[in-house]
């Protein structure tokens, strides 16, 4: 499956709509700048059990920023800034909306952190990751303060699963060069190529760095939410 045309026009304009009154950020306006400094960046460790990671609210909203502080990891896909989290200790289903919000740098310079998320297990293993193809795009609420993103929407049943972290990261593709070596899982899918050589100038740039708004919400009784693989 592609990413359409239309959905990355509306992209744009969403982008667009929402590079007003943003507060002060961590790393440079300029896309092209946080590609540089972005290029600098050194792993923060060398296993995922290192990482910190911030607990979830069994119910509620939280929130991060990924900055020019941040921990990276070099990832199958490559090295990519990322926030990590610990799930809440909860026994009954729920829903993680992970939400990255449009960045605008100055001028037209719009970009946006594109959210993959892994599901990590207690011994720090990934269980499942969601996809460039799992992203919907998010008008604003209409709510004071409410702001368009790129959005993905993570099941999770913890009889089931068995997870205890998510780690959300953007496939270092997008932000350069693919690695010299890829092995299997490391994101750089038919599809996800595919989507890269067909965005041109109507995609929003990719971001190293980027705004991210979790929301955890209980499961609803025949919600009907497709699991991500």
């Amino acid at each position: 499956m592609r990413v359409s045309t239309l959905f990355l026009v509306c992209v744009q304009a969403a982008a667009c709509a929402g590079c007003t009154a943003l507060p002060a950020q961590s790393y440079p306006a300029a896309t092209k700048a946080r590609l540089a400094l972005y290029a600098r960046t050194k792993p923060c460790c060398d296993d995922p059990s290192a990482f910190a990671f911030q607990p979830l609210p069994e119910r509620g909203l939280a929130e991060a920023m990924i900055g020019s502080h941040s921990q990276a990891f070099e990832f199958h896909s490559g090295l990519s800034p990322l926030a990590a989290f610990e799930l809440p200790r909860v026994t009954t289903p729920y829903r993680l909306r992970v939400k990255s919000l449009f960045d605008a740098g100055h001028a037209d310079d719009t970009s946006v952190f594109y959210p993959v998320v892994a599901l990590l297990d207690d011994t720090f293993i990934v269980m499942r990751m969601t996809s460039l193809d799992n992203l919907r795009l998010e008008p604003g609420l209409a709510t004071v303060g409410g702001r368009p993103g790129l959005a993905v929407t993570v099941p999770i049943d913890p009889a089931q699963d068995k997870g205890r972290y998510i780690v959300v990261f953007t496939p270092a593709a997008l932000l350069g060069a693919a690695p010299e070596n890829r092995g299997e899982g490391d994101m750089l899918t038919p599809t996800t190529l595919a989507w890269m050589e067909q965005r041109g100038d109507m995609a929003v740039p990719a971001s190293p760095y980027g705004r991210l708004q979790i929301t955890v919400a209980p499961e609803l009784p025949g919600a009907d939410v497709a699991r991500t693989p």
